[in-house]
């Protein structure tokens, strides 16, 4: 952000999304644009292809919060809008190692061939999130100026495990480590599709499931995220609003993010169990009509 826009310019962020990137694009003096998404991924309106964003932020491999990934026809023309118009593209990989059951779409970045965009990466995600380190692939032409940048604005901290983290990688443990955790996932993920399938049949919608390591829980629209969240906690399960993720208020779509990589394979059924009786003491009662 500090190197490729100024206070004022425009940013396309996705509706939802991730509140700690919008946090890092104000900060920044970034007039945000949310732009919604559908079951292909970004969508722009008309209004917002009118006034040209300085750059995109969005997660094309699992869109975050809601799971979706955008469709090769998306990206293309994505690709071909920041081409005419000069728009950088930033494109948040975050846990497109983990997928289940299908073949990833070649990034963005694969996908082009005019320098526009820039990959970045968590590898707290692949790994364990107090890491606190990530990756970014850059167009050559940016490299020697990022470079600079990240030593004028941050003294180029941590040498000591990158140097490890790069004989970790180059030694193939990263990608050992991966396909056990993926596996391992994999089990959480459909021990948490099989408890919601039980207790709720098709009456709530599992939404983002294919990949990542949370799923959304769809709610009624009646209902109240943050109250079930709130309720939620108080019993002692911590998930989050998908209303949390949302610019506008009221929000789009209601529901709750449920993640499950970080919980035992044994605590998944008895933690939903206590989640499903929250979600129906709080969310599930018929509403009351006003006379």
């Amino acid at each position: 952000m500090r190197l490729l826009t100024d206070v004022g310019d425009r940013a396309w962020v996705e509706e939802p999304c991730y509140w700690g990137a919008r946090s890092v694009l104000q900060s920044s003096g970034i007039t945000l644009v949310p732009v919604p998404v559908d079951d292909e991924g970004l969508n722009p309106r008309e209004e917002d292809l009118q006034q040209q964003p300085r750059l995109a932020l969005v997660t094309p491999s699992h869109q975050y919060p809601l799971g979706m990934v955008m469709s090769l026809a998306r990206r293309r023309t994505l690709l071909e809008y920041a081409r005419q118009h000069n728009v950088w593209i930033i494109e948040d990989d975050y846990d497109s190692e983990f997928r289940y059951g299908t073949r990833p779409l070649a990034s963005l970045q694969g996908l082009s061939d005019a320098g526009q965009v820039i990959y970045v990466g968590s590898l707290g995600k692949m790994l364990f999130p107090g890491l606190r380190m990530g990756y970014m692939i850059a167009p050559e032409h940016l490299v020697d100026t990022f470079r600079t940048g990240i030593a004028e604005l941050y003294r180029e901290g941590q040498l000591m495990q990158q140097a490890v983290m790069t004989d970790f990688i180059m030694d193939g443990h990263l990608a050992s480590h991966v396909r056990r955790m993926r596996a391992l996932y994999g089990e959480r993920r459909q021990i948490l599709i099989d408890a919601i399938t039980a207790r709720f049949g098709d009456q709530l919608p599992v939404m983002g499931d294919e990949a990542g390591l949370h799923l959304v829980l769809g709610l009624p629209d009646h209902a109240d995220d943050r109250a079930v969240t709130a309720a939620a906690f108080d019993a002692g399960v911590i998930v989050r609003p998908l209303a949390r993720y949302y610019s506008n208020d009221p929000p789009a779509r209601r529901g709750l993010l449920l993640g499950y990589a970080c919980v035992p394979n044994d605590r998944i059924g008895p933690a939903f169990d206590t989640l499903a009786r929250v979600i129906e003491q709080t969310t599930l009662r018929t509403p009351t009509r006003a006379a």
